[in-house]
């Protein structure tokens, strides 16, 4: 009996001790397997994350003595892809920001970044708003210029989606010249108000001593807020910053010149 007792238990000390080690034998595997996978992860994001930055420090270069290194944002919109492609035809670095919303056709936004692309012009696609990728296109690339095109355009839209005007035109604003701010060295900013300011201002034309603050639409009351943004920013950090409102832009000819006509300068620039 005490020797059929030991033959069991010995039996079953054997099943148990060959359990244990399948399960420790499976859990390293599992172990191993996840670290490869995670290893793996890292590996393949890294490599994005080098690709990536190199494309921007390409697309950054400056090709001419005394050029600037320009971030465009709202790149692949209409004035946006005709300075882009201005400014690396005489030889400054470009980088373009763009979020490719649907507002516009993006049917025309697509073959426009394909243009870019043509001329070694990247389009980072991301948002204003998203502070993470500003400071890093600024770590990558030390731009002595922003040319601020991007915005949530439209009057009647404002009245269906009035919190895309908010964050866009307001926060994005601010989020981009928040990274400006925190730039070494920091760039001059040029960016677009809009003729919308002038608002229920009957007098026609309009002129640069026209009051703006009766906005007529929710679109002009945030372009209004911006001009107002930017001289506060001007005033306590020192930003260079020039405004500009467009009355009309035109492609003419062939060979694609751009023409902007503006209807006013708002200056906050530092000498």
């Amino acid at each position: 009996m005490n020797r059929h007792f030991h033959r069991c238990f010995a039996s079953t000390s054997t099943m148990f001790f060959w359990a244990l080690l399948l399960i420790a034998f499976t859990a390293s595997y599992l172990s191993f397997q996840s670290f490869v996978e995670s290893r793996s992860r890292y590996f393949t994001s890294s490599c994005g994350a080098i690709q990536w930055e190199n494309q921007v420090r390409n697309s950054g270069q400056i090709h001419r003595s005394g050029g600037m290194s320009v971030l465009v944002t709202g790149a692949a919109g209409f004035v946006g892809s005709h300075v882009s492609l201005a400014l690396k035809k005489r030889g400054d670095g470009v980088v373009g920001l763009d979020n490719f919303n649907n507002y516009y056709d993006p049917s025309l936004k697509k073959p426009r970044n394909s243009l870019l692309n043509s001329h070694r012009i990247f389009v980072v696609e991301g948002d204003l708003n998203d502070a993470k990728l500003l400071a890093k296109l600024f770590d990558t690339v030390a731009f002595t210029h922003v040319m601020h095109l991007a915005a949530q355009a439209g009057v009647r839209y404002a009245m269906e989606n009035p919190n895309s005007y908010v964050q866009s035109n307001i926060a994005g604003l601010v989020t981009l010249l928040e990274a400006c701010k925190s730039a070494n060295p920091q760039p001059a900013v040029v960016w677009a108000s809009s003729s919308s300011v002038y608002g229920l201002n009957e007098k026609i034309p309009f002129s640069e001593a026209d009051r703006t603050d009766q906005p007529a639409s929710l679109y002009a009351a945030t372009k209004k807020a911006g001009e107002e943004i930017t001289h506060t920013c001007n005033h306590i950090y020192g930003l260079s910053l020039q405004g500009y409102d467009f009355s009309r832009c035109t492609v003419l000819g062939e060979d694609r010149i751009w023409r902007i006509f503006r209807l006013r300068e708002i200056f906050y620039k530092v000498n």
